[in-house]
This record gives C-alpha cells, sequence and structure tokens, in this order.
C-alpha cells in the first residue's frame, strides 16, 4: 500500500505535463505573449524554445511513466525544476500586480496568474520531488505495477475518478467572454464622475484627474517596470498617440520618471508619475491597463487591464472616433459652405447688374 502511495507521485507530474504540453502544440504565439508578459528572458523566448516546449513536457511527462531507480530520480529532478521555475515565475508576477494570463493549459481552464496558479504550483513542486525521491529509492512506476494485488488496482482506479471528480467540480473553466457593447454604447459606458487622484509630472508640478480632462478626453496607460507585456504596449503608444486625433494619451508610472528604462519612455508621449501609486489602487487595477476619462468630468470607458485588453480597449476607441466629426473639423466645414454660398451670391449679383 506505501508503494501504491509514492508512485502516484510521478502519474500526476506526468498527467500534468501531458496536459500542458498536448494544449501548447498548437498555440505557440499564445505561449510566447504568455512568456513576453511574464518578462521571460528573452533568449528563452526564442522562437524555437517556445516551439519545443511542449515537446519537452511531453517527453518528460512519458520518461516519468517509463523510467525508474536513478533514471527516474533524474528525470524526475528536471520537473522539479521546471515546476519551480514556473512557481518563480507566476511569484514574480503576484508581486507586481500585474495582470497575466500564463497560458499554462492552452485553451483549457482559467488562465489568469492568481494565487491559487501559485498554490498549485506549489502543489506540483512537491509532487515533483517525491517522484524525484521515488526514483532514488530504487522504485518506479513499471516495477510498482508489477506488484499490484487485485485490490491495489481498485485504490489506483478510484484515486484517478476522486482527482477527476475534483477538477471537474472545482474548476472554474475559462471565463466567458464578456458580452460586446454596441459602438455607439462605447463612450458611455461606466459613466461615472472621475474620482480625485494626482499625478505628478517631469519638473514636479502636480494636476488632479479632472484637471488634465478639464478641455481634452485622456487615455491613460499604466505601466510597470519590469512587466514584459507593459514594453509591448509602450512600443506601441506612439503610433495610438497619433492616431487619437482629440484624445490625449499619456503614461502612467508609479516608478521614478529619471528612473524608467528606454523602453518604458517612447518619444512623444507624455508620462505621469502616479504618487505612491493611489491612482492606480483606486481604480484596483494590474499593469498594464488603461482608462479613458472623457472632458465632461466623467469616465468614458474602462478601466481594462491586460495587454490585451488594453489593445482591444484603444481599437474601440479608434474605431469610435472614425465616426466622429470633431467641432473644429464641422465648423470649418460650415465656414467654407457659407463662403461657398456668399461667393455665388456675389457672381448672381454682378450677373444681374452687367444686364
Amino acid at each position: 500500500m506505501t508503494a501504491l502511495a509514492f508512485v502516484l507521485a510521478p502519474v500526476a507530474c506526468a498527467l500534468v505535463l501531458g496536459v500542458s504540453g498536448a494544449t501548447k502544440v498548437n498555440d505557440v504565439a499564445a505561449t510566447r505573449a504568455a512568456f513576453t508578459a511574464m518578462n521571460v528572458p528573452s533568449a528563452l523566448r526564442d522562437h524555437r524554445v517556445v516551439r519545443s516546449l511542449p515537446f519537452v513536457e511531453l517527453a518528460l511527462g512519458l520518461a516519468l511513466l517509463l523510467t525508474w531507480s536513478w533514471l527516474l530520480a533524474v528525470v524526475a529532478g528536471v520537473v522539479t525544476t521546471l515546476f519551480a521555475t514556473y512557481w518563480m515565475l507566476v511569484a514574480r508576477v503576484l508581486r507586481t500586480g500585474e495582470q497575466v494570463h500564463c497560458n499554462c493549459f492552452g485553451t483549457i481552464g482559467d488562465d489568469r496568474i492568481t494565487r491559487a496558479t501559485l498554490a498549485r504550483n506549489s502543489v506540483l513542486v512537491v509532487l515533483a520531488a517525491v517522484a524525484t525521491a521515488y526514483g532514488a529509492a530504487g522504485s518506479g512506476v513499471i516495477p510498482a505495477l508489477r506488484d499490484f494485488q487485485g485490490t491495489d488496482w481498485w485504490w489506483l482506479v478510484m484515486a484517478a475518478l476522486v482527482a477527476a471528480a475534483a477538477v471537474l467540480v472545482i474548476s472554474p473553466g475559462r471565463p466567458a467572454e464578456p458580452e460586446r457593447v454596441p459602438d455607439e454604447e462605447l463612450l458611455d459606458y461606466q459613466r461615472q464622475v472621475i474620482p480625485f487622484g494626482m499625478l505628478q509630472d517631469e519638473d514636479g508640478g502636480h494636476t488632479t484627474l479632472r484637471q488634465l480632462a478639464a478641455e481634452r478626453a485622456q487615455l491613460l496607460v499604466f505601466l510597470s517596470v519590469g512587466c514584459g507585456a507593459c514594453n509591448g504596449v509602450a512600443a506601441q503608444l506612439p503610433d495610438w498617440s497619433a492616431r487619437l486625433g482629440p484624445v490625449d494619451l499619456s503614461a502612467v508610472h508609479t516608478t521614478p520618471l529619471d528612473a524608467l528604462p528606454d523602453d518604458l519612455k517612447p518619444a512623444g508621449v507624455r508620462a505621469w508619475l502616479d504618487v505612491e501609486g493611489a491612482v492606480t489602487a483606486m481604480f484596483g487595477m494590474g499593469r498594464p491597463s488603461a482608462v479613458l476619462l472623457g472632458a465632461d468630468r466623467l469616465l468614458a470607458g474602462g478601466p481594462v487591464a491586460g495587454a490585451r485588453a488594453v489593445g482591444e480597449f484603444v481599437q474601440d476607441i479608434l474605431s469610435e472616433l472614425e465616426g466622429t466629426v470633431l467641432p473644429e473639423q464641422g465648423a470649418s466645414h460650415d465656414h467654407a459652405d457659407h463662403a461657398d454660398h456668399a461667393d455665388h451670391a456675389d457672381h448672381d449679383h454682378e450677373a444681374e447688374a452687367s444686364a
């Protein structure tokens, strides 16, 4: 019975690796995006590394089932290191407060990084360590199965059924896609009064959120040092700023502006310091995130969090603006129309005088 208890450790790790690898095989882009968001070293984000990761996980899972003794100890030791690395990446994301999707199991389940993700990874590290000790003791899955008696097999089957039931009952699954807000209602969504919040510019001057949006709508994009996804969003800010027209775009940081890395200081984009992170905490957002402040002292959209959500949010604003005629432009056209009518009237008058 003791052998049965410990044999479940390599079996459980093998199943996790099998599911993880199988769901990532055809989703390389999502895995690379997750690595970027989790700020994995650039060398490990290489296309060949990301492409090979699911096959490495599948191979390790198979090896856990087919090896024993010292060879199992080596394989399980590699798995322990892999799980521990995942654990550290998740812990770092939780410390920064970023909104990150890990793509841990492809399209299966909720891939948002939360404290539950860290707890799950902690259990996996413990199971992998037990599998390592199990192999070092000279045993393995195949030798253990050879020694199984009739009742032992029932224990194994029941353990698998209990695990399956726990996954199906507890797992919340992937969150449903939010209902699409019609374009004509986009800028009227969540119309609440802009809360009080203080920002500081590079010269040490201060302004409130309401003062900032007193004359023009303001799109604030919240970024963070050490956030891989934030670097990708920051690279798009100049293009977004140029296309937003009547909406001003600014980047908001909790790190002193003179200490920001170059990746987070795109040219032509105004930067603000969120002193002590008060504004970020007030909106309750991770990073990257964004919120749109209306010139009518009301929130015009957001807040949204996550690189993908921020990108979609900006595209929605751009789509809304494409169908909007600006007052200045409308006034210019009206003035031109009046001028044309005046010219026609003058020409008619001259023609009548000549007659």
